[in-house]
């Protein structure tokens, strides 16, 4: 019952209710689930044999909004990665599953609307990745690697464990279609999913 004692410790925590709940995903243990309140931009971390929260966390404000449209944990427990959709901002929670600890890290976060890519382009830029509005970070099995599907095309490789987090490729719009969100490794590949139509991903 996410209106129960998650929205109270919600509450508690960042001082307001937690809204919409999307996506719900599990560390590679299956201890823990992390759900994602797309409209308010909570991310709740629970206890998933208890079904009780531990930590709730919020990303932070941008001018363009605030989301959590997905948290992805990182297959070695390290972290939780945040898609901060309308802030378009990829955002880190510094994770240790075994001690029950989660922290924000908002040095950490990228801003994928105003940064620069390793070619010296712009992170967002009409004809090649025209919305950033992150979808899902797809962590590698090694954890050393995420790759960050966005609303409007384009795709940007990062890697999640510096602070701030670091782009190490960009793909374009021709390559990579809009609204991608399923992702899985297979030996030294990672397959993402793409080509949702435009707008229907936007909550």
């Amino acid at each position: 019952d996410l209106g129960a004692d998650t929205a109270a410790m919600c509450r508690a925590r960042t001082g307001a209710n937690p809204v919409r709940p999307h996506m719900v995903l599990f560390n590679r243990e299956h201890t823990h689930a992390t759900v994602a309140f797309v409209a308010s931009g909570h991310v709740a971390v629970f206890d998933a044999a208890a079904r009780r929260p531990l930590a709730c966390l919020r990303t932070t404000e941008a001018p363009t909004g605030r989301q959590a449209h997905a948290a992805f944990p990182a297959p070695d427990g390290s972290y939780v990665l945040v898609a901060n959709q309308n802030g378009k901002r990829l955002e880190r929670i510094d994770t240790n599953f075994k001690t029950n600890t989660f922290t924000h890290n908002p040095a950490a976060t990228l801003d994928l609307a105003t940064c620069t890519t390793p070619s010296g382009a712009p992170c967002q830029a009409a004809g090649q990745r025209p919305d950033n509005a992150p979808i899902c970070p797809v962590v590698s099995d090694a954890s050393d690697v995420a790759f960050v599907t966005l609303r409007g095309g384009g795709m940007l490789v990062v890697d999640p464990r510096p602070t701030p987090m670091r782009i190490i490729a960009e793909y374009d719009s021709a390559t990579v279609k809009g609204n991608g969100c399923g992702g899985a490794q297979v030996g030294g590949q990672m397959y993402v999913n793409s080509g949702g139509r435009p707008g229907v991903m936007e909550h």
